[in-house]
Formats: C-alpha cells, sequence, structure tokens
C-alpha cells in the first residue's frame, strides 16, 4: 500500500478548502439566484486549457485574467460573473454575446436565457469554443459581432467582452426597448464597464467600474494595432512596403 504523507494530504485539503471558499465567496455577491445556481453547476475547468484548469478557482487568481493564446484572455472570474450579474439574466430571454471567448461565460448564460447568439472574431477561439459548448439553445457564429446578428434581432440583452471606442450602434439597435446592454467602452488602457439601458429608443447609460478590456476588432472596434508585439508590428510594415515596391515595378 503506498504511503501519503501528512503534508500532501495539508497541501490536497487547502486546496480543496480555498476552492470552496472562492465559490462560497462569489455566490454570496450574486444578486441574481438564477446566475448563483448557473455557477453552481458550470464547472470553469471545464472551459480552460489543461495548463491552466488549476487556477480556475484559485484565489490568487479570481481578480486576474489568463491569457488563453498570445493577445487573447479571459475575463477574470470575478468581473466576468459581476457583468452577467448586472445584465439581469432572466428565463426566456434571447442573449446577444460579443466575444464567446473560451465558452465559460456563454455557458452560463445558457443555464438561464431560451438562447443565446454569441459571435466570436477570432478564428482560434471560435474553434476553441465550439468544441466545449455543447447547448441546443446556443448559436455559435464566427463573425464581426460589432454589427451583432440582425436575422436573430431583436434581443432582450446584449454583452461584450472587449472594449470598444464608443457605443456599439449596431447591437444597441437590435436591443429591445427595456432591453440591457453591458459593455466596456474607452479608448485607453483603462476603461469604463456600462449599464446601457434602452428607453423610447435611447441609451440610458450607467458608470459601473473601471476595467482593462482588450480592445476590440471589428468594423466599429479599434483599427490600430498597438497591442500586437513589436515584432509583429514590425514583420507587417515590412509586407506591407515589398507590396507597395512590387506594385510600383
Amino acid at each position: 500500500m503506498a504511503k501519503i504523507s501528512v503534508s500532501y494530504i495539508l497541501y490536497y485539503f487547502t486546496i480543496k478548502t480555498n476552492t470552496m471558499n472562492v465559490k462560497e465567496s462569489i455566490i454570496s455577491k450574486i444578486k441574481n439566484p438564477q446566475l448563483a445556481m448557473a455557477f453552481t453547476k458550470v464547472n470553469r475547468e471545464d472551459f480552460l486549457p489543461e495548463q491552466l484548469k488549476k487556477y480556475a478557482y484559485d484565489d490568487k487568481y479570481v481578480e486576474s485574467a489568463l491569457t488563453i493564446l498570445p493577445n487573447v484572455t479571459t475575463t477574470a472570474l470575478s468581473l466576468g460573473i459581476y457583468m452577467l450579474d448586472s445584465l439581469d439574466l432572466q428565463k426566456g430571454q434571447k442573449i446577444l454575446e460579443i466575444g464567446t471567448g473560451i465558452g465559460y461565460y456563454t455557458a452560463l448564460m445558457a443555464e438561464i436565457a431560451s438562447k443565446i447568439v454569441s459571435i466570436e472574431i477570432n478564428d482560434d477561439m471560435y474553434e476553441y469554443s465550439k468544441k466545449r459548448l455543447n447547448y441546443s439553445n446556443i448559436e455559435l457564429i464566427k463573425g464581426d459581432g460589432t454589427l451583432g446578428y440582425e436575422k436573430e434581432s431583436p434581443y432582450d440583452r446584449v454583452i461584450s467582452w472587449a472594449a470598444s471606442p464608443t457605443l456599439l450602434c449596431k447591437p444597441f439597435e437590435q436591443l429591445k426597448e427595456g432591453g440591457i446592454m453591458i459593455t466596456p467602452i474607452g479608448v485607453e488602457r483603462v476603461q469604463w464597464l456600462y449599464k446601457i439601458t434602452k428607453k423610447e429608443g435611447n441609451p440610458i447609460i450607467e458608470k459601473l467600474t473601471e476595467v482593462i478590456f482588450m480592445r476590440m476588432k471589428g468594423v466599429y472596434g479599434f483599427y490600430d494595432d498597438y497591442e500586437d508585439p513589436i515584432e509583429n508590428r514590425l514583420e507587417k510594415l515590412e509586407r506591407q512596403v515589398k507590396s507597395i515596391i512590387s506594385r510600383l515595378k
């Protein structure tokens, strides 16, 4: 019979206790009971890459964004849950999600709402989440989320997981009267998270908290590439110069 050291046992139960404390702490702050129930059902580990699973409910990382791919992160657990709670999810709703990411928050919404239309612009993340989202009420689309998705509109709720330079007009247009949008907006490194309610066709804007999100890609997103590593920018510039020279010849 293999011997198990006392130190290993203490380590195991410390990890387990920390995980339970993180979950219990988050649940205690959730105002929406349906979201709290969904949080207990959906395991975040199932949506993280193998090397990051151990951080799913680690108290040291609950406030941190985890890097999934170069220049691609998943929203910190505490912030993601806060955003979903601010969205006031209810049964029977149709949700437009801009940025599927790893699919964890998509799954939480799918546990509550009737339909989730989730749009992902990144090829790799689209394939990644596609393999992990097994819900019949999720329509996963590869495309530009800044344009919304007219075909399934109107929506009861809209949520965005990347910062836009201003209010996304197309998704807002596709929002029902009285509907709510949760979205980060700002052009600086630190942005503001907003709760926007549609009233008589106009946006009623409420500032929630300061946040740091990736800059949104797409027609109504950011066109500069300052977030790219310098090597990528130099390579892109070199390709552009070569292209111009070849056309001149």
